[in-house]
């Protein structure tokens, strides 16, 4: 009795979660002045904003490696200003624990693999269809020490090269064909070897292309062409991935990146700036990075990162006269999911 139709899904890093028709985006063509976006709070920004249909299955791995299952139509629908409602209303989450990853499928293929990454540099990766069941208390995804987390989580396909990188400023690329598939309830093998004292920031699947975005606490940043990083056999120290000194403070984030998108960096004291991903200078693999970011509190550094189409949010941009960068949006690359929804 539920329509089949498309949704935008957003959720924000604190974890509020919305879904909105997607004719509410559609009133205008592109280049236009845009509509008003999301109402968020001053330490929070959009961590994942996707479309699916209300028929499709949205999986909410925790921290904890639990994943969690609703139906599209199950989330709450809001209007374009709300926040949205904070996920600890929709799932039985425990104290501490939240979302570390999203994942929406309408199907469970059995020749798809889902690719885990934690925090002490363990991998995991396991058939889709293992995860075609649900439970109101969650499912274990993975299986995890005490003192491990979940980073990330994401879809892998034959021939797709898995990036890794440490708080040590190091990183390693390795083949998907390098971790071998295991059952659901399962801990994985070592991804990246590392020293006591670091972790691991997170996890990205590339096919080869793009950059290699990476910012210090301190603001530091550089991209760079994901094939200057040597393939390696899963489990090595990695090389490094940008000049580490004290004055930079540790790795603090990490994103594969094009030309189209757009980088919102958060600070520890609530502070978000945005930043076009061409403006921020190619270089080589183990250089010294560019200040991208400047603290107004002394004590503050850099937390999180987020990632969005510089075309999603190109509407809402304007001139320095005030006139709607129409002009801009034209010259802007478009993304292939943007093209093919154009035409």
């Amino acid at each position: 009795l539920i329509a089949d139709e498309d949704m935008v899904v957003t959720i924000t890093h604190t974890g509020y979660v919305k879904r909105i028709p997607v004719a509410a985006y559609r009133a205008q063509k592109r280049g236009g002045k845009g509509v008003s976006g999301v109402n968020l709070k001053e330490d929070d920004v959009i961590d994942e904003m996707f479309i699916a249909s209300t028929h499709e299955y949205v999986l909410f791995f925790s921290s904890k490696g639990k994943v969690y299952r609703l139906k599209v139509h199950e989330l709450p629908v809001g209007t374009r200003q709300a926040r949205g409602t904070a996920i600890v209303n929709l799932l039985p989450f425990e104290e501490g624990e939240k979302i570390a990853s999203v994942i929406s499928c309408r199907e469970f293929p059995a020749d798809e693999y889902l690719m885990f990454a934690t925090k002490s540099g363990m991998v995991k990766k396991t058939v889709m269809s293992a995860y075609d069941r649900s439970r109101r208390d969650g499912l274990i995804a993975i299986n995890l020490r005490d003192d491990d987390a979940l980073l990330n989580v994401r879809r892998v396909r034959e021939g797709d090269k898995i990036i890794l990188a440490t708080t040590a400023g190091k990183a390693i690329m390795f083949s998907e064909e390098q971790v071998r598939a295991t059952g659901r309830d399962t801990s994985g093998v070592r991804g990246i070897g590392m020293k006591d004292g670091v972790s691991v920031l997170g996890m990205e699947v590339t096919n080869g292309n793009g950059d290699l975005f990476v910012i210090t606490e301190r603001g530091y940043g550089k991209r760079t062409p994901v094939a200057d990083y040597p393939e390696q056999n899963r489990g090595g120290q990695g090389v490094y991935t940008i000049q580490m000194t004290e004055r930079k403070g540790n790795l603090a984030a990490m994103k594969t990146v094009g030309p189209q998108h757009e980088l919102f960096i958060v600070t520890e004291g609530a502070t978000v700036i945005r930043v076009k991903t061409d403006e921020i200078s190619q270089t080589g693999r183990a250089t010294q990075g560019v200040i991208v970011m400047r603290f107004k509190e002394e004590r503050d550094q850099v937390i999180s990162l987020a990632l969005t189409d510089r075309e999603e949010t190109a509407g809402t941009q304007e001139t320095e006269e005030g006139d709607p960068a129409g002009e801009r949006a034209e010259e802007a690359p478009i993304s292939e999911e943007n093209q093919s929804e154009e035409e």
